[in-house]
């Protein structure tokens, strides 16, 4: 029987000598992104390299990927995004995003995905938490389980995406669906780790 841990990925950037490190511009940080859904037809988020002086002294250029992350959130590119808009994802939009490169070029094909509710999936009995404080707020996950009731409620459709609330890091769990069509772009910049087989330090590994 698969489990729902089999069938849920959590969501990494790849660590390489590559590797984009975005930060929002302050215009973009004055908004409540990843709070609540935000208005289309306002302005679109804007991103750039967070170490964009270091590299330009240091002669580096590091390219624009199909997918990159600021934090733990995703920024995909025009094509991944037309495969996904087919889903009806609770607490989840796809908003309009403008990457800025060293040069000052403006990227216009870029979405973010905006997760502005939490699902509140984990199962705290059979999951692995360091130090388990049942008031606490940030819980040192070692190994997840989620609970399954819950999760059986909810239509498969919305809840492709989501991010638990109460974890000490909070990360993206992305359903197999949504890795299939990073795949099928050759994504090479994002890591997904099945959770079945995640624990903590995995995130620092391909």
């Amino acid at each position: 029987m698969t489990t729902y841990e089999d069938q849920y990925y959590l969501v990494n950037k790849k660590y390489d000598e590559n590797t984009l490190y975005l930060k929002p511009l302050k215009k973009t940080m004055q908004r409540r992104i990843c709070l609540e859904k935000l208005p289309y037809g306002e302005e679109p988020l804007f991103f750039e390299n967070a170490y964009k002086e270091k590299d330009k002294k240091n002669g580096i250029s590091r390219p624009l990927r199909k997918a990159m992350m600021w934090s733990t959130f995703l920024i995909i590119n025009e094509s991944i995004k037309k495969d996904l808009e087919q889903y009806d994802i609770n607490g989840f939009q796809l908003y309009p995003a403008v990457v800025v490169d060293d040069n000052g070029n403006y990227h216009e094909d870029y979405w973010f995905f905006n997760i502005y509710q939490h699902l509140d999936a984990l199962d705290t009995d059979l999951s692995v938490i360091d130090d388990y404080n049942p008031n606490s707020d940030d819980h040192d996950v070692e190994k997840f389980k989620l609970k399954t009731d819950f999760l059986d409620q909810i239509k498969e459709e919305n809840r492709l995406i989501f991010i638990m609330p109460n974890t000490e890091t909070l990360t993206i769990i992305a359903h197999q669906k949504i890795v299939d069509i990073f795949n099928k772009h050759d994504v090479d910049s994002v890591v997904f780790h099945k959770m079945s087989e995640w624990y903590s330090g995995r995130q620092f590994r391909k």
